[in-house]
């Protein structure tokens, strides 16, 4: 009976053992790859140090003074349809630098002093925007277009429907992205409004960021209203 007793023991002793070396190599992977995968997102952002969004230019693309109305004339906005529309800019750039950048990690800020909207400032990425639609896009039949969504695409597809956003931004390349720069939330009310109208006499600080790389930073000014003028 003792010597049953004492193999049952050192049996146990053995599986305990072994369970203790299992959980242990167990430990030392779950380490290792978590080591692994920190240093590897440390080496993609250092790899981004010298990355930069460089903005060639940004004409107007939409002047839609009104709330839902497809006009330019500002003078015609009124209690039904009040001086809160769309002010969006085509801005075309490339990224400079040595690696290739998700737009996911690329953000765009612009903030103003006029006091059209509550708050003069807003924030947004370059692999989507979460402002309503225009008037003029559903008019025209372009809402469904990637580029009226926020996404980056190739110049000469902003109205394009058929459109592939791209989602990895290649060093030298030109692209087309929207600079969005009021959300009305599309309510006629002016308390949860943010951004700022098209600059025609003031500036708007444009500062575009990505993730672990560099900073750009310009003024945006219109000399008009009309379509297609370039405001850097």
């Amino acid at each position: 009976m003792g010597v049953e007793e004492g193999s049952i023991g050192i049996g146990a002793m053995i599986v305990f053992i072994a369970l203790i070396l299992v959980a242990a190599l167990a430990s030392t992977i779950i380490i290792n790859s978590v080591e692994e995968l920190s240093q590897n997102a440390e080496n993609t952002l250092s790899e981004r140090d010298n990355s930069k969004i460089v903005a060639q230019s940004a004409y107007i693309f939409l002047y839609e003074p009104c709330w839902q109305a497809t006009h330019t004339d500002v003078s015609q906005c009124n209690g039904g349809s009040p001086e809160r529309g769309h002010h969006e800019l085509e801005m075309h750039f490339k990224l400079k630098g040595d690696v290739d950048i998700p737009t996911s990690s690329v953000s765009y800020h612009v903030f103003c002093t006029e006091t059209l909207s509550s708050i003069p400032s807003r924030l947004s990425g370059f692999d989507a925007s979460d402002t309503w639609n225009s008037a003029t896009s559903g008019s025209e039949g372009w809402a469904p277009a990637p580029f009226n969504a926020g996404a980056v695409v190739l110049p000469g597809q902003s109205k394009d429907v058929g459109a592939v956003a791209i989602d990895t931004l290649e060093p030298g390349v030109i692209y087309a992205v929207m600079i969005d720069l009021y959300d009305n939330k599309n309510t006629a009310g002016t308390n949860d409004d943010v951004g700022c109208s098209i600059p025609v006499d003031y500036r708007v600080n444009l500062m575009i960021t990505i993730e672990g790389g560099m900073e750009s930073y310009y003024i945006v000014k219109c000399d008009n209203y009309r379509v297609g003028t370039d405001c850097l």
